[in-house]
């Protein structure tokens, strides 16, 4: 049995490269055992990496973007937090927190790491987007758009629009936050210079990854 050393060496390689920077395959495993997105059923697991890997290449643009617009760094106190929900939410999935970290060979500064710069992005989210999706009312909108034929399609009664105004206003500004956060995203991507590779098919050991597309 090759010892996990060899593993490795046989596992890593240069997955993708953001703006020079490159994402290891090693990382795309961490990202796993800590991200919220699980392979969905019949998925693929080439196609679950693809949506991980996806997620890495967002987040290194958008913390790159964070950290040049000067956001602050998170408080000790939101990372613990974030470090306990973290710890919950693999516990509810049924999995040792301890066990997932030291399977993707993540040490407990490594995993810190991960979480604070989540953290950042989400702060620079909520500072940049906040208050543009606060800015308007779409309220009626929204009861009208989604809420009423939501609630018909599942044949449930249609309360008045007063009566969940407030629900209302609170969906629409998350729909327009969303929207603002993937058009931000969006234009992270097409300014930036992003390179995937190809998968090797046995050990990185000098093989040349070769690009596959250069836009994602």
């Amino acid at each position: 049995m090759a010892s996990p050393q060899a593993q490795s060496a046989v596992l890593d390689f240069v997955a993708a490269s953001v703006n020079d920077n490159a994402i290891a395959e090693s990382d795309v495993r961490k990202a796993m055992a800590l991200s919220p997105m699980r392979p969905e059923e019949g998925e693929a697991p080439q196609a679950y990496r693809k949506r991980i890997l996806d997620a890495l290449i967002d987040e290194s643009l958008q913390y790159d973007d964070a950290v040049r617009f000067g956001t602050s760094p998170p408080d000790a106190a939101d990372v613990e937090e974030a470090m306990r929900k973290l710890r919950a939410r693999l516990a509810a999935q049924g999995k040792d927190p301890n066990a997932e970290f030291a399977a993707a060979r993540m040490s407990p500064e490594e995993v810190r790491t991960s979480v604070e710069r989540q953290l950042v992005v989400q702060r620079y989210l909520t500072d940049r987007i906040r208050p543009i999706a606060a800015a308007e009312d779409h309220s009626k909108e929204e009861y009208e758009n989604y809420f009423v034929p939501e609630r018909r399609a599942a044949h449930q009664p249609v309360p008045p629009f007063e009566e969940v105004a407030e629900l209302m206003r609170q969906r629409s500004q998350q729909r327009v936050f969303d929207e603002e956060a993937d058009k931000w995203a969006k234009e992270l991507r097409e300014k930036a210079k992003i390179v995937i590779y190809k998968v090797p098919a046995g050990p990185p050991s000098g093989r040349t990854p070769v690009p596959i597309k250069n836009k994602v």
